[in-house]
């Protein structure tokens, strides 16, 4: 048995308000909503394995202004969400009507920060409006941030009219550039603090009704030409189109749904761009944790988050996109599959190997022909090579006396009791019983007879996981094969799932009774002590949103409400939440796990047409 070493997440005692969006290139984190200032940018960097991110300190990287007179105006502005994923702000002062909105155009390495005023007095109105830049930091995350010391560099380019944030170990890493109007130059102020300070400013002169627009374009490339060019680029689409062409991608995959449609679609964009991304300095498509640097295990690779939790949102979202994950995770991930956290690359970041997650490659392809019958994928090649590969690997935790699967560390990534976690050998008897139907089909060679080994295993279950609880027969969490148990459960991998993964029928009455003991005071970790109510774990003791996740695949005791009570962070998912508030305690932006809330959702009310 291993040693009991937990490495658990720390609970947070500060909510911040905050805004975020971003495309496949550019990750927007962090925006303010009082002042619609954008604290911290952020790609994908293969070379670097992780984020690289462009940041303020004490003041926002970006930030828009209005000056009245000469003097800045406070903006007090509001802000909502358009289609569930665009930043849109709204401000006034005087008779000056400040409308915006933040949008990342797909396909494209950049976005565009649009302002638009309209006098609404009776008189002319002049003011300037612009944004100013301050760049204090480059920072390099995987997990923790480390800052990148080197020759960055700010300066304004005449060539493409923008203002370039160049960050340089050497060698360039990435840069940032920043452009409004040709006919407006940048002001770069010499160095106070950090990099450097620029500013974008533009005179304005409204009549009564008259209207204006001021949009900043962002673009992100390997150095500061591409980066520039990229901003012309931009400038040459124009931003009414950008901005038509983002509502469109997004209204297309937009979900209706008879409740929680709103939190379910901004979820099921936070895990399409930020549990995804492309790396800027190679292009290849990148599944990771999260993008934000909110998140305590950033800019890595799960095999869990991505295919059981993030890849049936990205189903839902494109199926295109997601045939190209798989073949990314089977081509970068399959020789360290199972073990616990990879760098982006495939490089075995935190070793420890767990079962859940080497089924999960399985049961992703699984998922993937269900939903778009596309056999083909079958034909790749790594999937040719990976799918008998993870079959032999799986093979290799079989215990002969049991018929069960052993495992070294549980779905929290904490160390077992007992080596036969019975959802994990649930997930497996599912993933052997798939594999098994393709070997009947010849569509793969196998060189065992997994039928025959998905049904021994399927009678190894019941005859060693099936205990007697205080409601009468339940599942067990692990046993040793010898007699002992363990009753207890752990959201990120819950027996509530059995039924949802066609282990066993949701009228079972071990199933039933495993279900009411999850959600009873015989679990040692149900959080009852305040408004919000669920189950945690010892890895995290408040409530999981992920536990609401996976009753809503159950039974749905909730009946959804907690995700009509519950903020979670910022109307995103986490790991777990405050249980008087319901706001994010640890693992705030969580956005692989957003994609598994996003299919919940639509799996049990989506509103049929």
């Amino acid at each position: 048995m291993p040693e009991d070493i937990l490495t658990v997440p720390t609970e947070t005692r500060v909510y911040k308000p905050l805004l975020v969006t971003g495309n496949e290139y550019m990750s927007l984190p962090d925006i303010n909503p009082r002042d619609g200032g954008i604290r911290s940018l952020n790609v994908l960097h293969m070379g670097a394995k992780g984020l690289i991110e462009f940041a303020g300190i004490k003041e926002p990287l970006i930030l828009p202004f209005l000056k009245l007179g000469g003097r800045k105006a406070d903006l007090r502005l509001t802000w909502s969400y358009r289609h569930s994923w665009l930043p849109v702000l709204l401000g006034r002062v005087g008779k000056i009507q400040l409308k915006g909105i933040i949008y990342a155009p797909i396909g494209h390495r950049g976005a565009v920060y649009l302002l638009e005023f309209e006098n609404t007095g009776e008189k002319p109105v002049s003011f300037e409006a612009g944004f100013n830049v301050k760049w204090d930091t480059v920072r390099h995350q995987i997990f923790k941030a480390a800052e990148i010391s080197g020759g960055h560099t700010i300066f304004y380019d005449e060539w493409t009219k923008s203002l370039v944030l160049e960050a340089r170990s050497g060698l360039p890493l990435a840069a940032l550039s920043l452009g409004l109007d040709t006919d407006l130059k940048w002001l770069v102020r010499p160095r106070e603090s950090g990099f450097g300070r620029g500013e974008g400013v533009k005179q304005i002169n409204l009549k009564p009704g008259q209207r204006a627009s001021l949009p900043l374009y962002l673009a992100v490339n390997i150095e500061g030409s591409g980066a520039g060019a990229t901003v012309v680029d931009l400038r040459r689409r124009g931003f009414a189109t950008l901005l038509a062409d983002t509502e469109e991608w997004l209204e297309l995959r937009k979900m209706k749904l008879t409740q929680h449609e709103a939190v379910a679609n901004r979820n099921l964009f936070f895990n399409y761009f930020f549990s995804l991304g492309r790396a800027i300095d190679s292009d290849e498509l990148v599944p990771v944790t999260s993008r934000s640097p909110r998140y305590y295990v950033s800019a890595a690779f799960w095999s869990r988050d991505c295919l059981l939790w993030s890849f049936p949102g990205l189903l839902l979202a494109d199926k295109v996109t997601s045939r190209q994950v798989l073949l990314a995770v089977f081509g970068r991930h399959l020789e360290k599959a199972g073990e616990h956290a990879h760098y982006i690359n495939g490089v075995l970041l935190y070793p420890g190997f767990e079962l859940d997650q080497l089924s999960s490659y399985v049961l992703a392809v699984k998922a993937y022909l269900a939903k778009t019958g596309d056999t083909t994928i079958l034909k790749e090649k790594v999937i040719k090579r990976g799918l008998p590969a993870v079959a032999g690997k799986l093979l290799q935790m079989r215990d002969t006396e049991t018929g069960l699967y052993s495992t070294f560390l549980d779905p929290s990534d904490d160390p077992v009791k007992y080596a036969f976690l019975i959802y994990d050998n649930a997930l497996a008897q599912r993933a052997l019983a798939f594999l098994s139907r393709l070997q009947r089909e010849k569509a793969l060679v196998f060189r065992a007879d997994l039928s025959t080994l998905a049904a021994a295993l399927r009678r190894a279950v019941y005859r060693y996981g099936v205990v007697e609880g205080p409601f009468g027969p339940m599942f067990a969490w692990s046993v040793d094969g010898g007699g002992s148990y363990e009753l207890y459960d752990n959201p990120p991998g819950s027996l509530q799932l059995l039924a949802y993964y066609g282990f066993c029928g949701k009228n079972e009455a071990a199933y039933r009774n495993t279900v009411r003991w999850v959600h009873s005071l015989h679990n040692p970790y149900y959080c009852h002590g305040g408004p919000i109510k669920g189950a945690a774990s010892r890895h995290a003791v408040n409530p999981w949103p992920m536990s609401f996740v996976n009753d809503l695949l159950s039974l749905n005791l909730d009946k959804g409400n907690f995700f009509g009570r519950a903020p979670m962070d910022n109307g995103f998912f986490c790991e777990t939440v405050d249980p008087h508030r319901g706001r994010a305690a640890t693992g705030q932006a969580f956005a692989s796990a957003s994609g598994f809330l996003a299919f919940a959702l639509r799996h049990t009310y989506f509103r049929k047409t």
